[in-house]
């Protein structure tokens, strides 16, 4: 089954048409990985009507902090018993300045994996269609979607009544 990538552009101030569209697409078969929207303006995926993205960013920075707690326990109760030196009658691993060093390296090591983990999202491949046009920085919202080839006109003329401008797939600037 052939598909075809299409766009069409709301302006900026009919966000609740272009909420509708993305609705409407979805009435039709279309499913969420199959339509990206661009705009110059970020609009949350709550206004759009569109479920929440998800990062794996969250995991990084648990894992991050796993590790900075797993190293400061080590500086703190593995070193001062492989290189014992009592001072002063203290205990070999004095609870007070554990405590900092145990938060400083934690957070370290949450700071340190989340930007590994934001630069890891930068650059990993997004999925769905891509394309841009140049009405986008002139304050359009573009919706641009995959649909089989049998509904593209069906889909079209459903978009173009709710105020939608249809944009020639020639007009779409691929990556």
């Amino acid at each position: 089954m052939e598909k075809n990538i299409r766009m069409v552009l709301f302006k900026e101030d009919q966000i609740d048409q272009a909420s509708e569209a993305i609705e409407t697409l979805h009435h039709q078969g279309i499913s969420e990985k199959d339509i990206s929207i661009i705009s110059g303006v970020p609009f949350s995926e709550k206004i759009l009507g569109r479920p929440a993205a998800w990062t794996n960013i969250p995991i990084f920075g648990i894992a991050g902090a796993l590790v900075g707690l797993v190293i400061a326990s080590l500086f703190n109760f593995l070193t001062p018993h492989l290189y014992k030196m009592t001072v002063g009658g203290m205990p070999l691993t004095p609870i007070p300045t554990s405590i900092v060093v145990t938060f400083e390296l934690t957070m370290l090591g949450l700071l340190i994996s989340i930007l590994l983990g934001v630069i890891i999202e930068m650059i990993s491949p997004s999925s769905g269609p891509k394309g841009y046009h140049p009405k986008i920085s002139d304050g359009y919202i573009g919706i641009l979607f995959t649909c089989p080839a049998a509904t593209d006109e069906k889909t079209c003329l459903e978009l173009q009544d709710m105020g939608a401008e249809i944009v020639d797939p020639a007009e779409v600037k691929q990556p």
